[in-house]
């Protein structure tokens, strides 16, 4: 009887070291793909980028990476690349995150959830993304109160005169969205009016609200969805990315207007 209850207790014990040895493994397991993932992420990140092998790309993998493998997907991936280079006229620090992704990702097909993506454009670097943002309406501009002060030359009276314009830049349906908040001409005191008149079209731009459609300039596969004006002097331009933009080819290409 005795040698019975003293044997009676390790069942448990049995049980406890199952818990600690599936407990490592389960730890060890993290930490391999902690240290696997980021890399090969990071591999495939490079790629339609064109970046060089030593081109810094930061992967932040949040949650329990060994719950999601077992799903099969990746789940809440940030990906992080200072001074990238993106559409034509637009480079800058990219920020990309998605909800989850799965494995195929990495290989170029599945679909990814949740996924979004910010470029946030430093304050020397932002004459071409104005340019693209407004589609040449405005080829410089500087960041100041939450709009943007830009600039263009027309000619008046024979003579070459820079012109500068105020204009607030927001997102509707995809399309950039200009509202002017003012308008002058160097060395000449005009009315908006009479500006225009000497201006023409291109000039009309700068003192009339209006909807710019910047699709064609990116993959068909990517949405604006918001311009931030900060006051560093920077901007900042947020998007949403179709589910299929890695898996299909055709939302890889350049959209259309209209």
């Amino acid at each position: 009887m005795t040698e019975q209850r003293e044997r009676r207790p390790r069942w448990w014990l049995r049980i406890l070291w199952i818990v600690v040895i599936l407990a490592v493994l389960a730890g060890a397991g993290e930490i391999a793909l902690r240290a696997i993932l980021p890399g090969m992420i990071s591999t495939a990140v490079r790629q339609p980028l064109e970046l060089s092998s030593d081109h810094p790309v930061d992967v932040q993998l949040d949650g329990s990476v060994l719950l999601h493998t077992i799903t099969g997907k990746l789940g809440d991936v940030t990906v992080t690349v200072p001074d990238a280079p993106l559409v034509e006229g637009l480079q800058g620090d990219l920020t990309v995150h998605a909800d989850s992704a799965p494995f195929s990702l990495i290989s170029g097909s599945g679909e990814v959830q949740g996924a979004t993506a910010s470029i946030t454009v430093p304050k020397d670097k932002i004459d071409q993304t104005i340019s693209l943002l407004t589609k040449g309406i405005a080829q410089t501009g500087t960041v100041r109160e939450g709009a943007i002060d830009v600039g263009r030359s027309m000619e008046i009276f024979g003579q070459k005169v820079s012109l500068s314009a105020t204009l607030k830049l927001g997102v509707e349906k995809g399309d950039v969205k200009i509202t002017p908040a003012g308008v002058k001409a160097a060395g000449f005191d005009l009315t908006a009016k009479q500006i225009e008149s000497f201006g023409g079209p291109a000039v009309r731009a700068l003192t009339q609200p209006q909807t710019v459609c910047v699709r064609d300039q990116l993959p068909r596969g990517i949405e604006l969805t918001g311009i931030q004006l900060s006051s560093t002097g920077s901007v900042r331009v947020d998007a949403k990315i179709s589910p299929t933009l890695v898996s299909d080819p055709k939302q890889r290409e350049k959209g259309s207007c209209g």
